[in-house]
């Protein structure tokens, strides 16, 4: 069997939610200090919204993966680091949506007991060869994530792989469908 290579999906959504509230919470600056003649809440919005800008962009803008599958070996490289994984290692892959795969990881990790530092960091290893913020932590109690699952190109599956070892890790090719159809293809072939 030939060689399949798989490019990662980014998606802007904290970017684009930023970019939609900054102007009407300008005005409502502009309002105040028109209204009031003072310029300081209109200043702090102003601050707040270039703050904001900025944690988006830093979130979104994530490394590029790539996914290869070559003979019985699955490559996952984030640019930082590399993994070799065995067909024979990999139980299953499906497709997942980002709500489904944030409450996966959170009823995987969170009902162990484990402290908040050791589920972050459990959540961390299982996402990252995942270039999409699936929205495991937030900055504005729920509500951006909750704007952002609302969006047209939220729905965009991810995939969900699980080892025989037992660890899970998320991918986010551009074309899942497709990477999970060539991954079952390889299981069956075995």
């Amino acid at each position: 069997m030939g060689e399949a290579r798989y490019r990662t999906r980014r998606q802007w959504h904290n970017t684009a939610m930023v970019l939609w509230v900054a102007p009407f919470a300008m005005l409502v600056g502009i309002i105040i200090a028109m209204s009031s003649g003072r310029f300081v809440p209109l200043i702090v919005i102003l601050i707040l919204c270039v703050v904001a800008l900025a944690v988006a962009l830093l979130r979104d803008r994530t490394r590029t993966c790539t996914y290869r599958i070559e003979g019985e070996t699955v490559t996952l490289t984030n640019g930082m680091e590399t993994l070799q994984i065995a067909i024979t290692e990999i139980t299953d892959a499906s497709l997942i949506d980002r709500i489904g795969a944030r409450e996966y990881l959170r009823q995987r990790y969170q009902d162990k007991g484990i402290s908040w530092r050791e589920w972050r960091a459990l959540a961390t290893r299982t996402t990252r060869f995942c270039t999409v913020d699936i929205g495991l932590t937030t900055f504005t109690l729920g509500i951006g994530r909750s704007v952002i699952d609302r969006m047209p190109n939220a729905r965009h599956d991810l995939v969900l792989l699980r080892l025989r070892n037992g660890e899970v890790l998320l991918l986010s090719p551009l074309y899942n469908q497709d990477l999970v159809d060539t991954l079952g293809r390889r299981l069956a072939g075995l």
